[in-house]
């Protein structure tokens, strides 16, 4: 499940991103709660902490010191910088993993379980089938009310060499063929933002809302497996047709503004990356 290496992480202390901005109005919904002392919260590919550098300015000093940090990243200087963000935050605890994110689940330990899981901007640095599965074994660490967010752009600002962002109807129909293997009623619709510069998606999973054991989740590997295999296939396919439609239009006409260039080398990128989804990468 290795990430492109065609990318790179983001850090800007003055600057939240919309979409750390939704995580954190989750995360201080969650800790505002008298009732609860401690949140467990787990950030996959957390990067350079540029969700964590917002802590401070957006929860109360009290509801950070109910906060047990797990940051998750393959990147271990990454992580160095995240780390030195985390110690002035005044957490409950805080530290840091390290590995493919394939291994989170063996790195982090079996049994270990996390009220908030979040994943933003991982989609599209992966094949579609492991990002699923990513999605899978996340579900299988929510505690019983715990809840995934999940972010990522249907179009990158800067193209990034193999990166095939999934758009929100696609993601839609990926996360709810899941839950048809499971026999479940719940379903999840992605909500899409129009930004400045890129279109992204989210999602929210409550596991109180899914009602599933692990158990059953292991049992329907196999068949969930096999079902997102074909739609995946069918998504390439469409999007390839997509692909291929636009750029015979401009070999045959040619690229007359500079819209047409940037959308010519757009689909060029997506190109290389439906090529390479295709090849099982």
């Amino acid at each position: 499940m290795s990430m492109i290496s065609d990318s790179s992480a983001v850090l800007e202390l003055q600057r939240i991103l919309p979409q750390h901005q939704s995580a954190i109005t989750l995360l201080n919904n969650m800790v505002q709660d008298p009732c609860i002392n401690e949140i467990k919260w787990l950030d996959l590919a957390c990067g350079k902490g540029q969700i964590i550098s917002q802590l401070k300015e957006n929860l109360s000093d009290n509801n950070r010191k109910k906060i047990i940090y797990d940051g998750y990243d393959i990147n271990v200087e990454f992580t160095k910088i995240a780390s030195r963000i985390a110690s002035n935050l005044e957490l409950r605890q805080y530290r840091f993993n390290h590995g493919d994110l394939s291994n989170f689940a063996v790195v982090l330990g079996v049994e270990k379980e996390f009220d908030f899981i979040t994943c933003t901007n991982v989609a599209h640095e992966l094949h579609p089938n492991a990002f699923v599965s990513l999605v899978l074994d996340s579900f299988k660490r929510l505690t019983s009310s715990g809840q995934l967010f999940i972010y990522d752009m249907e179009s990158l600002t800067t193209p990034e060499l193999g990166a095939f962002p999934l758009r929100g109807n696609e993601i839609t129909s990926l996360l709810n063929t899941i839950f048809e293997c499971l026999n479940t009623v719940y379903r999840v619709h992605a909500s899409v933002w129009s930004h400045k510069t890129c279109k992204g998606w989210s999602i929210i999973i409550n596991r109180a809302h899914i009602s599933i054991e692990n158990e059953i989740f292991d049992k329907e590997k196999k068949a969930i497996t096999n079902k997102i295999k074909l739609k995946i296939d069918d998504i390439i396919q469409s999007r390839c047709k997509e692909c291929v439609d636009l750029l015979t239009t401009y070999t045959i006409y040619g690229a007359d503004t500079a819209e047409d260039e940037q959308l010519k080398l757009v689909a060029l990128y997506e190109f290389w990356a439906l090529h390479y989804a295709r090849g099982g990468k």
